[in-house]
């Protein structure tokens, strides 16, 4: 059973006993940062839309944010409703602005829901996520392509800066993927439309060497991570 810390003021919202009946174990406490406590670094922060409308024109709303980048490294916004229907004498390029903030400026992730049992929904997935994985290994590519010339753009289309034209000019100039993959920069160089910069990042993806004891998976971790939060100025 996986254990969620949850801020004892969220009991009325219903969320708490629905945790519950899809068999998480919810511990009520008072929180000092945050609404749920998913794992040691991952924070959630629930907030009807009146509220966070509210908490944006009081000044609440950067001050929860600032605590929460500082005690958690990845931060989720779970919202009740829609900010622009709320009345409210704020002007929409605000709620813009603040939702760009969190997005942009503190790399802090924005959800909405409607009802408080699609809300547990959302929180037990991500709390599954969180202390158990995905669950499986999902493909960087998937698709069913005929064998042959489809096969061959297929491959040579999910190399790293190769779109549609690059990839169909290379197997017309090659003829084969395995020659397009064995050219030299020289060599791209004479397809026409392959620059230098294109010639040689091609070339370095297509050698790269995965060093000894590193996990692939652990890297591609990595890649999805969100960015760090910054400071205000």
């Amino acid at each position: 059973m996986v254990k969620i810390y949850v801020d004892a003021r969220e009991a009325p919202s219903g969320i708490p006993e629905a945790l519950r009946e899809l068999g998480a174990e919810v511990e009520m406490a008072n929180l000092e940062v945050g609404d749920y406590v998913l794992s040691a670094d991952l924070c959630l922060e629930r907030k009807t839309a009146v509220d966070l409308v509210q908490s944006i024109v009081d000044g609440r709303f950067i001050n929860q944010t600032n605590k929460m980048a500082l005690s958690f490294k990845r931060n989720i916004w779970l919202i009740e409703g829609d900010i622009f229907a709320v009345r409210s004498k704020i002007h929409p390029d605000a709620l813009d602005g603040a939702l760009s903030y969190l997005a942009v400026v503190m790399g802090q992730t924005v959800l909405w829901y409607k009802t408080p049992k699609r809300a547990a929904g959302i929180i037990f997935r991500m709390l599954s996520h969180e202390t158990k994985g995905l669950g499986y290994i999902p493909p960087m590519r998937k698709g069913k392509v005929p064998a042959g010339t489809g096969q061959a753009v297929f491959s040579v289309e999910g190399f790293d800066g190769c779109g549609p034209v690059a990839a169909r000019k290379l197997l017309e100039h090659f003829r084969s993927v395995y020659a397009v993959v064995n050219a030299s920069v020289e060599d791209l160089l004479a397809v026409k439309g392959i620059g230098p910069k294109k010639a040689q990042a091609l070339y370095d993806g297509w050698h790269y060497q995965i060093p000894e004891g590193e996990r692939i998976a652990d890297q591609l971790t990595l890649l999805a991570d969100p960015p760090a939060a910054q400071p205000l100025v």
